[in-house]
C-alpha cells in the first residue's frame, strides 16, 4: 500500500498516532522529564490510546470476517457440518423434552374409605 496516494486525512491520522507512539516511547524510557501532571497525562493517553487500538482492531476484525464471509459466497465444509451438527442437537433437544413431558394419563378412581 502506498501511504503517498492515500487520503490526507487516513495520513494525518496516522502521523498522530506514530508520533503519539514515539512520545510514549521516550516518556517510559526517560528521555521526557515527568511531573504529577504528565504522569496523569500520561496515563489517561496511554488509555485512550489502548482503547483506540482495540476498537479499531475490533472493526477491522470485522471487516474482514464479514468481507470473507461474503465472498465466498458459500460455507466451508467445516460450517456445513457444524451447522448439521447443529440441526442433530436442536432435534435431539426436542426428542427429550418430548419425552419429558408427561403424557396425558388417565385419572386414577379415588378409592374411598
Amino acid at each position: 500500500m502506498n501511504l503517498l496516494r492515500a487520503p490526507l486525512s487516513f495520513q494525518l491520522t496516522i502521523a498522530t498516532v506514530v508520533s503519539f507512539l514515539i512520545y510514549l516511547v521516550l516518556f517510559q524510557l526517560g528521555f521526557i522529564d515527568y511531573s504529577v501532571g504528565w504522569l496523569l497525562t500520561f496515563y489517561t493517553f496511554e488509555v485512550f490510546t489502548v482503547a483506540l487500538f482495540a476498537v479499531l482492531g475490533g472493526v477491522l476484525l470485522g471487516m474482514f470476517i464479514a468481507t470473507r464471509a461474503l465472498s465466498s459466497q458459500g460455507f466451508t465444509p467445516f460450517e456445513v457440518s457444524m451447522l448439521k451438527l447443529r440441526d442433530d442437537v436442536h432435534n435431539l433437544h426436542e426428542e427429550v423434552r418430548l419425552l419429558r413431558t408427561p403424557e396425558q394419563a388417565e385419572p386414577e378412581e379415588e378409592s374411598s374409605e
